[in-house]
């Protein structure tokens, strides 16, 4: 079965595709197709379609395509081994400054890295926006056009330019792509990319071939010139090979200027050198970029291949990981407090029949002990009749055997009054073994003195000092006793 690929250059003033077929003779160029898209007329999308219904391209062929120069952004830099495994895994965190771009929007790819003599590892990296990538997929699917793979143009046009012309990947040699927009430079080192710029560019439509190419080559000149003092700290050597891919109309004359003036070696690039063809193909429009795509399919793959789908897939793969994870510790979660709050009711209802219970066993005790009674709040009611018995208790423990009754211990206080110094009870209080004495007398001494003799007398103990006060108008001091009467001698 003849294994088919097609390539798509979908830039902004054109729109190219080729059909590429290995056959047991070779690669072979089946289907090339080739407009401008300057007009509003002019619909791209209409063109995509265009391509299996009426161009012939065959519907179930892989496709490759290619973003646009404006949307793709070079840097080389200098990294380590740990940050160059990270930006192979599509980790852009540490390229913060060098693209304008937002870490977390960047789509980065890997184009060529090369061990550098400090230790670290100088490598070329390509990088997108998941933004500019979806408008371009988005453009592609509503074409009817399902890509399995998209890179650079830059990357496509080394692919044609290596495989059509093979010396291309021994020593140094630069790739030069004139477009309608842009002025590519590509430095290519033993087979690997290791710089790439974008130059805009206008070409004047009015102006004859000859002036186009000398324009060209003044900016090529200085750009070439401050690519060289980058990358290898010397100008440029006399014998340079430069390979062009530009227009039919200019690649003439953009030759000659290039070699008159910078006295580079020039090689235009032939997109069917190594390929065949089915067909003679007049179209004057450059399709190495298309080729190249087309070729990315068939032929082996390399290391560090630039390709931003499979990066975007796997980035939003892990996206949408990370967002199944998180779902699932939500519903953990989420299963863990449903059956901590099951427990609680499930507790709580154990808990409410446990109280039922106690509540019946409380009744049942409040009509046993209090049968006459009407049941409303069983417990504070048993608390008042314990209270009430508990008083009533008070009052009758005097007569209780042992103890000394009220009249007794009047008795007692009468019969060791104070013959002198006038004292007098005004008040006197006894509530079980407690006693207290309200008084007065005509000093301080009468006082002690008969506190002397109650402590001697035994029987009754003076439970707190009477801190006496003399009344100013009167001039008696006045007391308050407290006194504790023990059991009787039996």
């Amino acid at each position: 079965m003849v294994k088919r690929s097609i390539g798509i250059d979908m830039g902004r003033f054109h729109l190219r595709a080729v059909q590429v077929a290995q056959q047991p003779d070779g690669l072979r160029v089946e289907k090339v197709f080739a407009r401008p898209t300057r007009r509003s007329t002019d619909s791209p999308i209409d063109m995509l379609r265009a391509l299996t219904t009426e161009q012939g391209f065959d519907r179930h062929a892989e496709v490759t395509a290619c973003l646009p120069h404006h949307a793709v952004f070079f840097a080389d830099i200098e990294v380590d081994a740990t940050t160059l495994q990270e930006l192979r895994a599509g980790h852009a965190s540490s390229l913060r400054d060098d693209f304008p771009i937002a870490a977390e929007k960047a789509v980065v790819q890997v184009c060529s890295s090369r061990p550098s003599p400090n230790g670290r590892h100088a490598t070329l990296v390509a990088t997108t926006s998941i933004d500019l990538l979806g408008e371009e997929l988005a453009r592609l699917a509503e074409g009817k056009i399902h890509p399995s793979w998209i890179e650079t143009p830059i990357t496509a046009v080394h692919t044609a330019i290596g495989y059509n012309h093979p010396d291309c990947n021994e020593g140094v040699a630069l790739l030069l792509v004139v477009d309608e927009s842009v002025l590519s430079l590509a430095v290519v080192q033993e087979g690997n990319l290791i710089m790439v710029r974008n130059i805009p560019l206008q070409l004047p439509r009015d102006t004859d071939q000859e002036s186009v190419g000398r324009q060209i080559t003044e900016v090529l000149g200085r750009e070439i010139e401050i690519t060289w003092r980058k990358l290898f700290g010397v100008a440029v050597e006399a014998d340079l090979r430069v390979f062009l891919v530009a227009p039919l109309a200019i690649a003439s004359d953009l030759t000659e200027a290039i070699q008159d003036v910078l006295g580079c070696r020039v090689i235009l690039t032939d997109p069917f050198a190594r390929v065949l063809q089915s067909e003679a193909i007049e179209d004057a429009s450059p399709i190495c970029v298309a080729e190249g795509l087309a070729l990315r399919r068939l032929l082996p793959r390399e290391a560090d291949r630039v390709d931003f789908l499979q990066a975007h897939t796997a980035q939003t793969q892990s996206r949408l990981n990370l967002r199944k994870e998180l779902a699932l510790c939500g519903s953990l979660l989420i299963a863990t407090i449903a059956v901590w709050i099951g427990g609680l009711f499930v507790h709580l209802s154990r808990l409410e029949s446990n109280y039922t219970q106690v509540k019946e066993q409380i009744q049942e005790v409040f009509q046993q002990t209090l049968p006459g009674d009407k049941c409303v709040e069983p417990l504070a009611q048993l608390q008042q009749k314990l209270d009430a018995l508990h008083t009533d208790g008070g009052w009758l423990a005097s007569f209780q055997p042992g103890r000394r009754t009220p009249l007794e211990i009047l008795g007692l206080l009468s019969a060791h009054h104070p013959t002198e110094g006038d004292l007098e009870f005004d008040d006197v209080l006894i509530a079980g073994d407690s006693i207290r004495v309200i008084g007065q007398c005509g000093s301080f001494a009468t006082l002690s003195g008969w506190q002397r003799t109650l402590e001697e007398i035994g029987g009754l103990e003076i439970v707190d000092e009477p801190k006496p006060g003399k009344d100013a108008k009167t001039g008696r001091v006045r007391f308050t006793l407290s006194l504790s009467s023990g059991r009787r001698v039996q």
